[in-house]
């Protein structure tokens, strides 16, 4: 049976984007600075709840939160501490959110959602995030930042994987 309930998909930083839809549909997008860049780290988690507790209220039909996984800004060495703090902040408040409402919630690796939408992984986080806007509008999908766009990609990865899901049990 088809996943009909609608997916959100999230760019989890300080601003957040999201792509909301169901698997054959054109996800609605956008993106969310949750709070200035020099706000503490418990008002970050306190709004970005708040926020996402209000956007699933407004939004009942959703089933299935996907976001990213924050394990390759670890690796980078690029990253400082603080931001990896945010990112596994942030995440840490969406799966206590989503446990409490009981939505299935899932988590994809960037490299993968790259390799997925844009047809590779090899490209600089710029250039990937340039690619990643240009495509998204090239599918009609209206973007406003690279945030957004991530956020729509991931939403595409997701559906992907329910449609290949659906084929599969449909299969068997």
């Amino acid at each position: 049976m088809a996943y009909t309930r609608q997916i959100l998909a999230l760019d989890l930083a300080r601003v957040v984007g999201w792509a909301l839809g169901t698997v054959n549909s054109a996800p609605e997008c956008g993106s969310l600075p949750i709070v200035n860049p020099d706000a503490t780290d418990a008002k970050l988690f306190w709004s970005w709840r708040q926020y996402l507790r209000d956007f699933l209220s407004l939004h009942p039909d959703v089933g299935l939160v996907i976001f990213e996984a924050p394990l390759p800004h670890l690796m980078t060495g690029k990253t400082n501490i603080r931001t990896i703090r945010r990112l596994i902040g942030l995440v840490a408040v969406t799966e206590e959110l989503l446990y409490d409402r009981q939505l299935d919630v899932r988590e994809a690796r960037v490299s993968d959602v790259r390799t997925h939408f844009l047809g590779s992984n090899r490209h600089r986080r710029e250039e990937a995030k340039r690619l990643t806007i240009a495509r998204c509008r090239q599918l009609g999908w209206k973007v406003e930042d690279d945030n957004a766009a991530d956020a729509a990609a991931l939403f595409d990865y997701q559906c992907s994987i329910l449609r290949r899901e659906n084929l599969f049990n449909r299969v068997r």
